[in-house]
């Protein structure tokens, strides 16, 4: 396996899959995996637990590497992570909201989702942000 040196543009494409896959789940359009499992008549069953098992299982790999990259730190970032997602479950529904602040509800949901997201992309990225500046290793077993 060559070494490829991690650079600001593996950091960008890291962080669109992060966005990718967090806006994929839920966002404030309608238009998402949330919003399809919710409506009872699109879709067969077996595609809908098909797509959760498949993001379930993204997630968990997702969310171990996050936290063992925070390792020291892990148990902040978990509850800032619960806290966040929180936060977006009380901003949820927009249209409920007084109509002069729907628009606030909706840019906070999107706030929030983004910064679910660049956690992530940061989680994922970690260990080769810390190999980049400091030059030293976090890996259980080092072969060179």
């Amino acid at each position: 396996m060559a070494y490829s040196p991690f650079s600001l543009s593996s950091l960008a494409v890291r962080l669109l899959v992060s966005l990718a896959l967090v806006f994929a789940t839920y966002n404030p359009t309608g238009y998402s995996f949330i919003h399809w499992l919710i409506d009872g008549g699109s879709g067969p069953l077996s595609l809908k637990v098909l797509a959760t098992l498949a993001l379930v299982m993204t997630y968990y790999a997702v969310t171990r590497i996050v936290l063992a990259a925070f390792r020291p730190s892990g148990v902040i970032v978990a509850a800032l992570l619960v806290v966040l997602c929180g936060i977006e479950l009380a901003l949820l529904s927009p249209a409920e909201a007084p109509k002069p602040w729907r628009l606030y509800v909706v840019l906070g949901q999107y706030a929030v989702l983004g910064a679910i997201a660049i956690i992530l992309s940061f989680g994922v990225s970690w260990s080769s942000l810390i190999e980049r500046l400091t030059g030293q290793l976090q890996k259980r077993y080092v072969q060179r």
